[in-house]
């Protein structure tokens, strides 16, 4: 009986011992990354061209290319300076970083020649809401939009601003 309690002593010592013996430890990395300022600079800014006054309610769409065309209305678009263009833009940042484009929304972008406003809508970007940096964090990308013009759009040159924004994604 002897010789069996402390066969069971030596067995519980040596299984405690066992599991203190299987225990593992694992060395965890961490880290973070820090990146550095996007810049965004205008390139080209944006124009609907020249045209005739309207002689309905007219809109003008104006594609990420830069060409124009009559979505709506009666007006004639001529090839006069200053010619159409598409706002454009270069970005700069982090590597192969992501980000997204805001654009204005609908109701916040007016042009205007004294007391006579036109409204902007619809802006869109040649490259949608998101794009990447290139690998060396670089990326261009342009943006369109439609002119909402009245029924006989006073003459004029029609002026105004609006904002874009880039931030990382």
């Amino acid at each position: 009986m002897k010789k069996i309690t402390i066969t069971m002593l030596t067995i519980v010592i040596l299984a405690f011992f066992s599991v203190d013996a299987m225990a593992q430890t694992e060395n965890t990395d961490a880290g973070a990354k820090i990146l550095v300022g996007m810049t965004i600079t205008e390139g080209t800014s944006m124009h609907f061209g020249t045209m005739t006054v309207p002689s309905t309610i007219a809109e003008v769409d104006l594609a990420v290319g830069g060409d124009v065309s009559i979505a709506s209305g009666t007006l004639t678009l001529l090839a006069q300076a200053p010619t159409s263009k598409a706002a454009d833009y270069y970005i700069s940042g982090d590597n192969d970083a992501t980000y997204v484009i805001t654009l204005p929304t609908n109701g916040t972008v007016s042009i205007t020649d004294g007391s006579n406003p036109m409204q902007v809508i619809d802006f869109i970007s040649s490259v949608g809401t998101t794009s990447t940096l290139d690998f060396s964090g670089m990326d261009y990308f342009s943006v369109g939009a439609t002119l909402q013009l009245a029924n006989a759009q006073p003459a004029g040159t029609y002026t105004g601003t609006f904002d874009v924004s880039v931030a990382y994604n």
